[in-house]
């Protein structure tokens, strides 16, 4: 600790990042990025300016920029909690926009036409549906998965939505299932590569949705990266696609400007050659935005429901610092990369989880 207070506190910024790279070699360079997450994570969170950034906010631009990292991570106010379940004998698994949503669910008997138009409690957020293994042999350029958005309207104000199916209604108030996100698979770079396209559909009438976004990861190489609002982003702690073992954690990371990332880099190869040749931070060093873990998950259905994961994201410009607990007002971002973690749930619990829950990842909080 007195070695990072003298590189904190010395005035020359350049001899600072040379100090702090020659201290990540002699330290970081025998340890792959997954021990250092699992294994070195809680060090020195004491230090108030410590180079771990497990905590995103106004110091990650400020203070480490005069080491020489740059991260334009968002400073989050709020973070939202999102349990994942699934409904005895129906097709596909559920993604509730809050923990009272999913309780109010259960108390309602999983029935829909209990209509809360106030604040939408009770409505699972999103429906996830893969096509299957033997849809996606004899079509590839299916999407793998679908997943649909419940969606609650209006119709004194509001248009219904296009190709949506109606669940249930009361009066003037309509709950809709609407196809939100198609996830198509490909394959390249000689099957060293895999690319995963996320397509959005407007849901309302004049509806912002999210741009259409590519996931990128390696056969043979832990992890996935995006990039979303112009940030590179990884998903940390997955398995590789060929891997058959599943992760039950794994977090969401935004990377420093000018980190190697798989946007960018078509090989394996070719990452594997960035990623020698950085002397920045270790990924276990880098702010969370999202984290997702199934040690809450049940063994025991009640009320016919199983829970499965919980998935929690970190957001901006909540009031007075707390998210919406039903299905409105939920941002885009939020949207699109709780797809992206819906995906990569159901690839990792299609493996053999023989680790159990003794990799999971501590609580990471998102908030100074």
């Amino acid at each position: 600790m007195n070695r990072v207070r003298n590189i904190i506190g010395h005035q020359h910024t350049g001899s600072n990042r040379q100090q702090v790279n020659r201290d990540q070699h002699e330290t970081g360079d025998d340890l792959d990025d997954q021990s250092t997450m699992f294994e070195r994570q809680s060090e020195d969170l004491e230090d108030s300016v410590t180079l771990n950034t497990a905590v995103s906010g106004s110091v990650t631009i400020g203070d480490f920029q005069r080491l020489g990292f740059v991260n334009r991570c968002p400073s989050f106010d709020a973070e939202r909690t999102m349990p994942l379940a699934s409904v005895l004998l129906t097709k596909g698994f559920f993604c509730f926009p809050s923990e009272l949503s999913l309780r109010t669910f259960l108390d309602n008997k999983r029935r829909l036409d209990a209509l809360d138009s106030i604040n939408g409690l009770g409505i699972p957020l999103f429906h996830a549906v893969s096509a299957g293994v033997v849809k996606s042999i004899f079509n590839r350029h299916a999407p793998i998965m679908r997943i649909y958005r419940y969606v609650l309207i209006d119709s004194n104000r509001e248009k219904p939505p296009q190709n949506g199916e109606l669940i249930s209604q009361d009066g003037f108030k309509m709950l809709f299932k609407c196809l939100f996100c198609s996830v198509y698979q490909e394959i390249v770079c000689n099957y060293s590569r895999v690319e995963h396209k996320f397509v959005f559909n407007a849901t309302r009438e004049n509806e912002t949705v999210p741009e259409t976004l590519v996931m990128a990861s390696h056969v043979q190489s832990r992890g996935s990266d995006t990039r979303l609002m112009g940030l590179n982003l990884r998903w940390y702690g997955t398995t590789g696609f060929a891997s058959p073992f599943g992760s039950g954690s794994f977090k969401l990371l935004v990377l420093d400007d000018g980190m190697p990332s798989r946007m960018d880099c078509r090989t394996l190869d070719e990452f594997d050659r960035e990623s020698r040749s950085y002397h920045g931070r270790m990924s276990g060093r880098l702010p969370t935005w999202a984290t997702y873990s199934d040690q809450c998950s049940s063994v025991f259905p009640r009320k016919r429901t199983l829970r499965l994961a919980e998935f929690k994201i970190g957001e901006l410009n909540r009031v007075n610092g707390v998210c919406s607990s039903g299905i409105f007002d939920i941002p885009k971002e939020t949207l699109a990369l709780t797809c992206m973690c819906l995906v990569l749930h159901d690839f990792e619990t299609r493996k053999d989880k023989r680790g159990g829950t003794a990799m999971a990842l501590p609580s990471v909080p998102f908030l100074l």
